[in-house]
């Protein structure tokens, strides 16, 4: 009797203590009657239990919270960004062999610029003016250079000469000094002197060819004999070199006549107006008499171009204009029943039909 009340009194001594003691995951085990029962221990073996996760709650990391908040990038920040870590991008496999083929430019290529004269073979389809887009020239330099005008056909397999920039080529003759020759074709002697790579004005023999940039062919009128007060309004006798047509359009609304002093041709509002022939523009701006906006080219020789009723002037006054430049808009300003070009040719001042010079 008296043993059993021993045991009894252990055994609630053990259990007291176990409810006294914090449990803990890690000593679990420990802490059951069996574990005080076997003292040594030697009926439990311990887990590994340092690989063990634990959900928890989040540690304050620094990360952003959301990507709108202001611990994310700015778009700013990440634009500056774009370039970072970009020698680690792959492009070839483990072999050396390219995933995608690079496109390399040749910096030189870009950026050096022709300075030769070259030979272009006319292609099916070409026009003299998609050529001279193609080297980024004006019509005029392609013509100049190939002793071509405004109405000559070119054919397939025909050879073209094409300046590296706009102006002409002249061989150099007798008696020529560099300063005449500039002056003569409107171009700048110290241009020309840096193009062709000369050591000084001098430095130029006979027959030898230099580049004039932004040159300008010369137009040569024969002489216009003032016309009487009767015979104002008589069809004058037809140039020796042809106007260009004035725009893109050929359909005449309305002839020269009596009264009317120009031809009007019809277009749309914003199509291109050409200068009829190399000149100096002599007048540009508005005009209170019924032209609107309107530019007068003196050609020299006693020959001007009337362009009236232009929606926009591109030109101004004094300014070099080549035959064929773009020197306005057709319009429909001052007095007019609707959009189109009012053209005028004037001989020492006289009005004559437009249609005897550009036709």
């Amino acid at each position: 009797m008296p043993i059993i009340f021993v045991i009894a009194l252990g055994l609630a001594g053990i259990l007291n203590n176990l409810q006294a003691e914090e449990v803990r995951p890690e000593n679990f085990g420990q802490q059951t009657i069996l574990y005080h029962i076997a003292k040594t221990g030697e009926l439990f073996l311990e887990e590994d239990r340092s690989q063990e996760i634990t959900e928890g709650p989040l540690k304050e990391d620094g990360s952003p919270k959301s990507y709108l908040a202001g611990e994310a990038l700015t778009q700013a920040e990440a634009v500056e960004k774009t370039d970072e870590g970009i020698d680690t991008l792959v492009t070839t496999t483990g072999d050396e062999a390219a995933l995608i083929s690079p496109e390399i430019t040749d910096p030189e290529t870009v950026v050096k610029s022709r300075d030769k004269i070259l030979d272009y073979v006319v292609q099916v389809g070409d026009t003299l003016s998609t050529i001279a887009q193609k080297f980024n020239l004006n019509t005029n330099t392609l013509l100049w250079e190939n002793n071509l005008n405004y109405y000559s056909l070119i054919k397939p397999g025909q050879t073209l000469k094409i300046l590296p920039v706009n102006g002409l080529s002249y061989k150099i003759q007798k008696g020529d000094t560099l300063s005449k020759v500039a002056k003569k074709y409107q171009g700048e002697v110290n241009k020309i002197i840096e193009f062709n790579k000369l050591a000084s004005a001098a430095d130029i023999q006979i027959g030898q060819t230099v580049i004039i940039p932004d040159g300008k062919e010369q137009i040569v009128y024969a002489p216009v004999a003032t016309a009487s007060i009767k015979n104002i309004f008589t069809p004058a006798p037809a140039s020796n070199s042809q106007l260009l047509w004035p725009t893109n359009s050929h359909r005449i609304t309305q002839y020269f006549k009596w009264l009317h002093s120009g031809l009007d041709i019809g277009n749309k509002t914003g199509q291109p107006i050409y200068a009829a022939e190399s000149g100096i523009i002599e007048k540009a701006g508005w005009n209170n008499g019924g032209y609107g906006y309107f530019v007068i080219i003196n050609h020299g020789g006693g020959l001007q171009t009337l362009y009236a009723h232009q929606s926009k002037i591109y030109v101004k006054t004094g300014q070099n204009v080549a035959r064929g430049d773009i020197i306005g808009a057709i319009g429909s300003t001052g007095r007019s029943t609707g959009p189109h070009l009012h053209f005028e040719v004037r001989t020492n001042g006289v009005r004559v039909n437009p249609l005897n010079y550009i036709r």
